[in-house]
């Protein structure tokens, strides 16, 4: 199954904790992958996340 989210979490090698980026439209893993090698360099972990996933950690 291919998944399109607008935001996505990742790591960075060496980092502890994740950081997140936000699209205007939904993309899938391998774009949002490709867009951060070409920023911030490649992720060593990605998760997708929807709105309900970020409502849940700020209640």
């Amino acid at each position: 199954m291919i998944v399109r989210r607008r935001t996505w979490l990742y790591r960075l090698a060496g980092q502890c904790f994740p950081q997140s980026i936000s699209f205007t439209d939904r993309v899938t893993a391998a774009m949002a992958r490709r867009h951060l090698r070409s920023t911030v360099g490649n992720p060593l972990e990605l998760w997708a996340r929807n709105g309900n996933d970020v409502r849940q950690l700020h209640h």
